[in-house]
Order: C-alpha cells, then structure tokens, then sequence
C-alpha cells in the first residue's frame, strides 16, 4: 500500500515515489506484547504451629509425644502430616496430660525452595494475571509451647514434601527511577500439600502480599527480587475420629527471577543489516538485530551502549578519543 500522491512543498515530485505506507502491526500481536512472561525461584521459611487445646498428651520419655481425644488406649503419632493410631497399652512410666487440663501446641520452622511460573497483562499500572507454583519443603524441629518440662520436641519420620499452589495475581506500580520500577502485588489462590502429606490432608486458600523491586534491562528483559508475607493454614483430621488439627503455616519468602515481553515489533530478517533503530523494509517495519533483547535500545535513534565511546575502557584516559 502506498500513500496517495502528494506535492513535496510545490515542486510537483510525488512523495509515493519514495515512501511506502508502512502496515501496522496485527491487533493480535499487540495484544501479545501487553503480556509478560516470568519465572522464578526462591527461599522461605514456613512457620508451622497448632494448637491442641482439648486433646490429652502422652509422652513416653525419649520418644515422640503423642495426642488422644478420649483416653491413652487410642493415641496418634504424627498429627502434623501423617497422623497413625498407637493401641498398644500405654507405658507405666509415661507422663498423662487428660483432655483440657492443659493449655498445649508445638510450634516450628519449615523450609521451602519454591519454583514459580506467571504471566500477567499490564495495562497503564497495574497488571492482572496468574500462576503456578511448586514447593520443596522440609519440615524441622516442633517444640512445645506449653509443659516444655514434661514434653518433648516432635521429630517428623517424614519431613520432606511438596506444595503446589495456583493463584491469580493483581498488582500497581507505583514508583520508577531510572531503570528499576517498584510494585506492589498480591497473589490469591489454593495450595495442597503434597509428598509426605497424608491423602486425607487438606489445603486451603492463601493471601501472598509482595512487593516487586524490578531492574529493566531493556523494554522485554527485565529481573526482579520479591519479598513476601504469606498467609494459609491446613486441616489434618484424626482416623476414626471427628477431631480435626488446624495447623498454621504463615511463611515469609524471598523470589528472585526474570520476565521477557514479546516485541511489538518483529526482528529483521536481513542478517548484514546494520539499522540500530526501528526501521521499514519495504512496508513492514522491524525492529533492529543489532542489539540482544536483554539490552536497553532506543528505538527511535538507537543506543548500543548507554556510555559513549569516549568514556569506556582505555578511551578514558585519553584526552581526544577520536
């Protein structure tokens, strides 16, 4: 397509014999640059803790307390993750705890490496999209938090697992300078536990509060740290009773990762160009292969490097670089 044939300042020269209409870029294609990609992988540390507040205790010296709703002839080991019943008769040398007579929990730490994948539309400020993450988690030490004389600390058999959570996110920047953009976000979504969790263990919803630090590489490459508050819970209900465990499992994280955005603009085809800038051939425009998308590039004048010539390496010391 060309443009209509115009007169350049009254010299009688159509303009259409120099310059093609250059054909816009599809509606689908511009809605795929509003999209980013992201990935990350982080640290956090889960901090478990139930309370048991109406169940009686056992412990048999130098061996994992246990729980019972009613009396000592049933008992469960393992109310964290993967609660079994104990029926053999109760030990002579095991201290009673009978139920509400003591105010009793465990409290402790978890270890999680969680893999995370999104995306999201941005559109002005804000961002709207969703993902999916994949936890290794390591359950450690529970301590009493009351009778600490008399109980002891609960050792898990199995206490490495999984957590596969789903959410939506939302998000609004609201702070630039230079090249690093500040953002506040949330994730809302479902997790289940997974791995040394027993089957009848049940997940919940969550509420991920984040704030987003993000050093632009250039307008489709961007990294990216994120630390985080994270709220959930899970139930763990008892065999061969209706009593149900709440155990908390709040979590603080720290991500670090990286996003890519699809140009607007395809590459240029031809290898020996050499254009720095957005530029046409023919009546489709390109965007320039003279530079790798993680690098910033003006578009409209092009900018292989934001520090000239003359002040990089031994130029420095130079008094006329050229």
């Amino acid at each position: 397509m060309v443009l209509p044939a115009q007169d350049n300042g009254g010299t009688g020269i159509p303009l259409d014999h120099f310059y093609a209409e250059r054909e816009s870029s599809g509606a689908f294609r511009k809605i795929l640059t509003k999209i980013t990609f992201g990935v990350n992988l982080g640290y956090g540390n889960s901090y478990l803790s139930h309370d048991l507040s109406g169940l009686g205790l056992y412990q048999v010296p130098n061996l994992n307390p246990q729980i019972f709703v009613v009396d000592s002839l049933t008992r469960y080991s393992n109310w964290v993750n993967d609660p079994s019943i104990d029926k053999t008769l109760p030990s002579n040398t095991a201290f009673y705890s009978n139920p509400g007579k003591a105010n009793i929990g465990f409290k402790g730490n978890a270890l999680n490496i969680p893999l995370n994948l999104f995306l999201y539309y941005g559109f002005n400020r804000y961002r709207v999209g969703a993902g999916y993450s994949y936890e290794i988690m390591s359950i450690g030490t529970l301590n009493p938090t009351g009778l600490t004389d008399k109980i002891k600390s609960l050792q898990l058999p199995n206490s490495s697992g999984f957590v596969s959570k789903y959410y939506l996110l939302l998000g609004a920047s609201f702070y630039r300078t230079g090249d690093y953009l500040f953002t506040g976000d949330i994730h809302l979504g479902s997790f289940t536990p997974t791995g040394n969790f027993s089957s009848t263990v049940t997940g919940g919803m969550y509420f991920d509060l984040g704030l987003t630090a993000e050093r632009e590489f250039s307008e489709y490459f961007k990294v990216f740290v994120r630390p985080s508050f994270e709220l959930k819970s899970y139930s763990v209900p008892l065999p061969g009773s209706s009593k149900v465990i709440e155990n908390s499992m709040n979590a603080l994280y720290f991500n670090f990762g990286v996003t890519y955005r699809i140009p607007e603009l395809p590459r240029c085809y031809l290898k020996d160009c050499h254009v720095q800038i957005n530029h046409a051939h023919g009546s489709k425009e390109y965007r320039s292969r003279r530079h790798p998308f993680y690098k910033k590039q003006n578009p409209g004048y092009g900018e292989n490097d934001k520090t000239l010539i003359k002040y990089r390496g031994k130029n420095k010391r130079k008094l006329n670089p050229y």
